[in-house]
């Protein structure tokens, strides 16, 4: 059975290890296609410390709007041009 063609969540239980590790279980990387070197945010909120979010970094983000302003050096001395002194 595909974890992806499921409709329902996929749960298993993982633990602290020394240093702060923590090993995602295998059907949780599988269910969410995480990789080798996949880089995440961990996020908690004061006012829910027993919940704990991953958000995952896409790389294929970076740089996905490299071309909206132009030339990055060109646009900041432009917008910096119109600065009053």
């Amino acid at each position: 059975m595909s974890y992806i063609m499921s409709r329902l969540p996929v749960v298993a239980q993982a633990r602290v290890r020394p240093k702060s590790q923590l090993t995602l279980p295998g059907p949780v990387v599988r269910a969410a296609n995480v990789g080798v070197g996949d880089r995440f945010v961990v996020e908690v909120a004061p006012d829910d410390p027993d919940t704990i979010r991953l958000h995952r970094i896409r790389d294929s983000y970076a740089g996905a709007l490299k071309d909206v302003f132009g030339d990055a050096a060109d646009y900041l001395a432009s917008e910096r041009a119109t600065w009053r002194r």
